[in-house]
């Protein structure tokens, strides 16, 4: 599990987002019972179902050429399962979950991500990774079911809507 990881972060490029995002999910895919112990199965089967030609990647306030090296460390240091599945879930959340430029309207410190409900990828959700905010047309609603990214059509609309 370490050395496989350690070779996708290794390939990292940050002009290849689609082919390093495709590798993490193949990952996940490969040790889904080892992931399925530590993330939500609703979540897990999502995310393992896109591939990156479904989302837009890298919009976010990550730096990622600063990231995956310290990731890399953090791993070659030595990581639990649990540790290196949420290391690997984190990762694929910031690089699919498209970061608007709207701050949150709770806690004022991150800008809103665009995300949809697992069950209903129908309706656009905003979600704020500080204070767990979670809006549905600019109205706070509280969602018992997990988030996933927005796929990119959806993205589309909602950006040449405003």
């Amino acid at each position: 599990m370490k050395e496989d990881i350690l070779a996708i972060y290794k390939k990292f490029e940050i002009n290849n987002l689609d082919m390093f995002f495709d590798n993490l999910i193949e990952y996940v895919n490969k040790y889904y019972p080892v992931f399925s112990k530590y993330t939500s199965i609703d979540y897990l089967d999502a995310i393992t179902r896109v591939d990156s030609a479904g989302l837009i990647l890298g919009h976010s306030d990550d730096n990622f050429e600063i990231a995956i090296p310290f990731y890399t460390n953090k791993v070659i240091e030595g990581l639990s399962e649990e540790e290196l599945s949420n290391q690997v879930s984190s990762l694929i959340w910031d690089l699919s979950a498209y970061m608007t430029e709207e701050l949150c309207p709770s806690c004022n410190d991150s800008n809103l991500r665009l995300t949809t409900i697992v069950s209903k990828e129908d309706i656009l959700v905003k979600f704020c990774d500080e204070c767990l905010y979670t809006g549905i047309r600019n109205e706070h609603v509280e969602i018992e079911e997990d988030l996933v990214p927005a796929p990119k059509k959806k993205i589309e609309v909602y950006l040449s809507e405003r």
